[in-house]
């Protein structure tokens, strides 16, 4: 037992190592001008990837930071490598005979239920963060079956523990402090509870059907049908109904644009309506069925939410409806909803004040809300009250995450509405709701 335990460490110190000098190496050919920052940041996720996947979102995640704490424009071309992610993960041959494996598993016990699964292709249609997706036929339907890659639960575990080693490092302590404002150990804390709850396919299913029910005479929406008995006899795979349709995020702008009332009512009745959230709604996740109809999938990640925050973050959506950037009390408003995202994600009521003084302190932070407030504004004082995070001011990271989630996924209305403000989308939404 002692020896696996010092091969694990043995283990542990390689990989950060390895990261670490990766990391430094490309930084500083970036720095000494042999190599632009967009291909410094491409080559060091590339490199890593295949030993620390989860080291990519923390890149991705910095990157962001930086963009946003120097107030210009989201860098399209990072955008776009790192959007890659999202659906096309990369996968190594033993994960894909992994999930050769267990399709066959799949076939003998659909034939032995009297049942016909055809697999269309060995080749994943879809490869994502914790499962490769395989396109199929049951008793003449077509399926698409989500298989867990291998040994997900334990890799995840494994590289989070790697990367707190790493950042617990002097020289990358140092090295983000100066160039960071955000509480990098913190996201891998969130970003380890978001993925192990990606594996829970069980929970995925129940999800879906939670949704499914609500949202049963809402024809403009389809949520797939989940054959939930092969998940329960293989708890590591998903087979349900297939969506005929491409990816909203590879439809053009104008075709999608008729859909957003659709995309409003989705989002949120759900939220509202029903207290659940989809938390990982995003243009990957929205199927373009047909001109009137949309589905909807991946229900890996949901949130329940207790009546108090349902009606916290209705009350949020009420003041973002008064902005008016032509008023003079626009500055004003704005710093009712900082003080309103305080009061949402700390622990403690005492600290309100000092936290809103360290924001309000910070002119360069607080001059971007004097012309509009956009979803990402809202983000960006989530994400600097997680820079602030210390012994005194803690927050409460579930809320947190539900509250950056349920932004998100307004930032999708917001784009498919080419730029639409968040004022107006809100607005739209309470004067439906008023009219009901």
């Amino acid at each position: 037992m002692a020896f696996m335990e010092f091969l694990k460490y043995i283990n542990v110190v390689i990989n950060t190592t390895t990261i670490l000098c990766s990391t430094s190496y490309y930084v500083l050919k970036y720095k000494c001008g042999f190599t632009t920052f967009n291909n410094a940041v491409m080559t060091i996720c590339n490199s890593l990837l295949p030993k620390n996947y989860i080291f990519t979102k923390i890149v991705q995640w910095g990157v962001q930071e930086i963009n946003d704490s120097l107030y210009i424009k989201n860098n399209e071309e990072l955008v776009k490598y790192f959007s890659t992610f999202n659906n096309s993960v990369p996968y190594n041959s033993y994960e894909l005979q992994h999930s050769l494996h267990r399709l066959q598993d799949l076939m003998s016990y659909a034939k032995a239920q009297n049942n016909e699964l055809v697999i269309e292709s060995s080749v994943p249609v879809n490869s994502g963060s914790v499962a490769l997706v395989f396109k199929a036929q049951l008793n003449g339907d077509s399926v698409i079956i989500k298989v867990l890659r291998y040994n997900m639960k334990n890799r995840i575990e494994n590289d989070i523990h790697i990367l707190m080693c790493f950042f617990d490092n002097i020289l990358i302590k140092k090295i983000t402090e100066y160039y960071f404002v955000l509480n990098f150990k913190s996201f891998i804390e969130n970003i380890k509870e978001s993925l192990l709850t990606q594996c829970d396919f069980n929970n995925e299913i129940n999800n879906s059907l939670l949704f499914k029910n609500n949202l049963k005479n809402n024809k403009n929406i389809i949520i797939p049908y989940a054959h939930k008995h092969f998940t329960e006899t293989f708890d590591d795979v998903i087979v349900m109904e297939y969506l005929n349709g491409p990816i909203a995020k590879n439809v053009s702008l104008d075709k999608l644009q008729p859909h957003l009332k659709t995309l409003q009512l989705f989002f949120f009745d759900s939220l509202y309506r029903y207290n659940i959230l989809h938390a990982d709604f995003h243009l990957g996740n929205i199927i373009v069925v047909d001109d009137d109809t949309l589905g909807v999938i991946d229900f890996g990640i949901v949130y329940e939410l207790t009546s108090e925050i349902s009606d916290a973050l209705f009350d949020f959506m009420f003041m973002l409806a008064e902005l008016d950037p032509t008023k003079k009390s626009f500055h004003k408003t704005s710093c009712k909803i900082v003080k309103k995202c305080i009061q949402l994600c700390c622990r403690d009521e005492h600290v309100y004040d000092l936290v809103y003084k360290k924001i309000i302190n910070d002119l360069q932070f607080m001059e971007m809300f004097k012309e509009s407030f956009s979803v990402n504004r809202v983000m960006i004082v989530i994400k600097k009250l997680m820079s602030i995070q210390d012994n005194v001011i803690v927050l409460k990271s579930k809320i947190c995450q539900l509250f950056l989630s349920t932004l998100s996924g307004i930032q999708t209305m917001e784009f498919v509405n080419d730029g639409c403000t968040l004022q107006t989308l809100v607005r739209s939404f309470i004067n439906r709701s008023v009219e009901i």
